[in-house]
Order: structure tokens, then sequence, then C-alpha cells
């Protein structure tokens, strides 16, 4: 009668449900596990039983998962509502996703970055994913460098790939949801990445903008109308982009916040203190209910002060002129 082996009794159901798939130990690993109990079997007979109890073995994955001292558990999820709304700023702006092309359905987040701060800054919000940072040389950056910023690959990514891509063009393109999240940290992550302040030396004029030429037409209208929901006034320009002039800036900055997390953006906030606070004066007369035409004519023989930008330009009122206002009129 033929004796069963030994390791049948090892080389379990329970064995490989803990270690192979749970902890994703490779072959090598699961070896050096059952070497430090005093088993002394051969690789190639993990593998074959394995295979024999019905379970999937990784094929190219395998080997690059040996590399790595500390993989993710795929059975797991990280993903939460906090960590969504970050990948959802993160990808409005400088960051993608990249698949994996093996049979594991697994993505990992990445960005390519100027500065090194922003870099671990935006990386920060998903350490479950177990992110590093690498500076390469890059000719496309004025530098001549460029910081990468990549996660670990895990199956909860490619479930965000597949919400946040879509086959256009012969290509897989980054698209819009429609259940984006629209947030104060997600949009001022997407500022960071992807806005710009533009206005002439004198200060004259003013907008902010947002490089989403990228999206097509009916998303960037869709952006703009979750913008203009939240009381921040802004368009999309002929270029594609959301653009917001001057009326709706001081409600983005309420919304977002006026300072900036990161010092290699300062300058993205870097906003004269009137351009937050004063209102136009069809705004106060609409705010305190006040007739228009006094309200100009007052301000007209100066028993009204009010600020301008030049000596002829449009009358701004700050929040101690508005105050003088309501002592006068009412």
């Amino acid at each position: 009668m033929k004796t069963k082996p030994y390791y049948e009794d090892v080389l379990t159901e329970e064995f490989f449900v803990e270690n192979y798939l749970e902890k994703r130990l490779s072959f090598p690993k699961l070896k050096a596990l059952l070497d430090e109990r005093g088993y002394n079997i051969a690789m190639g007979t993990i593998h074959k039983y394995c295979k024999k109890l019905g379970f999937q073995t990784r094929d190219h994955s395998e080997a690059r998962r040996e590399w790595d001292d500390d993989p993710l558990n795929y059975s797991v999820s990280y993903l939460t509502e906090p960590i969504l709304e970050t990948i959802d700023g993160f990808l409005l702006g400088d960051g993608g996703i990249h698949s994996n092309k093996n049979k594991v359905k697994t993505c990992r987040l990445q960005c390519g970055l100027e500065y090194e701060e922003f870099c671990e800054y935006l990386m920060s919000f998903f350490s479950s994913y177990k992110p590093k940072i690498k500076k390469y040389k890059s000719s496309s950056m004025k530098q001549g460098f460029v910081w990468d910023g990549k996660s670990k690959f895990h199956p909860d990514l490619y479930a965000q790939y597949q919400r946040w891509y879509k086959f256009r063009d012969g290509k897989m393109i980054k698209s819009v949801p429609t259940d984006v999240r629209i947030t104060p940290l997600s949009v001022m992550l997407w500022y960071l990445g992807d806005g710009s302040v533009v206005q002439p030396k004198d200060n004259s004029s003013i907008m902010l903008r947002f490089s989403t030429d990228g999206f097509t037409h009916d998303e960037v209208e869709y952006l703009a109308l979750q913008f203009n929901d939240k009381g921040i006034k802004c368009h999309r320009n002929n270029d594609n982009r959301i653009q917001i002039d001057a009326k709706g800036i001081p409600a983005f900055f309420n919304y977002i916040g006026r300072t900036s997390p990161v010092k290699c953006y300062d300058y993205k906030f870097n906003l004269p203190t009137w351009r937050f606070e004063s209102k136009r004066m069809k705004e106060v007369a609409e705010e305190l209910d006040i007739d228009y035409q006094k309200l100009a004519y007052m301000v007209k023989i100066g028993e009204i002060e009010c600020f301008r930008l030049s000596k002829n330009g449009r009358p701004r009122f700050l929040p101690e002129h508005i105050n003088k206002i309501k002592e006068i009129m009412y």
C-alpha cells in the first residue's frame, strides 16, 4: 500500500487560502515559510498542489510580487469615501491611472510633477496603497527632471480605472464620471494641479482657469455646472477650459480656502485682499435691498466712500464701506 506523502497534510486548501490568496505570498515565499516551519518541500511540489486544489496560479505578476517585500493584500479593499474624494481631485488634475496588462485586474495611481513637495503632498492621500516617489530625467520638463509618484497595484484602483476611463478614438481616455466628487478638497487638489491665475501686472483684471481641454465639451459643461450650483460663477470658454471670472473668485476661494497647502503653489493664492472681500455696486444694492440709482448718486457726490483700482475704475465696496452704507441708508 502506497503511503500518503506527509506534505498533503501541510499543503491544504486552508494553507493556500491564507498564504497564497490572502497574504499574496509568492511560491518562493511559500517555500521559505514552510522551511521555517520545518517542512522541506520543493517549490515545484507547492506549485503542483496549488493547481491541484483548484487555485489559479499567477503568471507574470508572480515574479514581480517576489520582488516586493511589502505587497498589498488583494483580498482587502482600502477604498473609503475620503480616498475616493481625493482620487477624483487627483484625476481631475495631474493624476492618472495605469492599468496592469496581466490577468489579475489591478491598476495603480501615477503622476509626473515639477515639484517634489506637491508630488509628496498628492501621494500622501494614498498611503493605503503604499506609494513611492522617484526622480527621473525628463526633457519635457524645464528643469530637466520629473518627480514620479506611483502607488502599488490593487483591484480597488482597477475599479476606479473603469469608472474614469472610456474607450474613445481607438484608446482608453480619461473621462469625467457623472458621480465625480466635487468637494473643497477635491477642487483644491484639482486647482493645484491644473488651475492657474491669469492677470496683467497692473491687476486691472483677473480670472482663474482650469485646463480641462482634454475632456469633452459635455464633460466640461458638466463640471462648470457643478461649480455654478455651488455659487461659483464660471463658464466653459472657447478653448474648452473652465474660466472663473472676477465675480466668481471670492466664492471659489471661500470654497477651497485662501491658503495653499504647499509652498510651491503659494503664488496661485497670492491675490490682493480686495479681490476676496470687495463687492460691486449692483451686488451691494441687491444684498441690502436698496435703490441702485440712489446708491450710485451718493457715491458720486462723495457721501459714501468706495474703493477703485484706478481713478476712473468701477466702484467696489469693502466690508467697512458696506457697514457705512447700512448706517446711512437704514
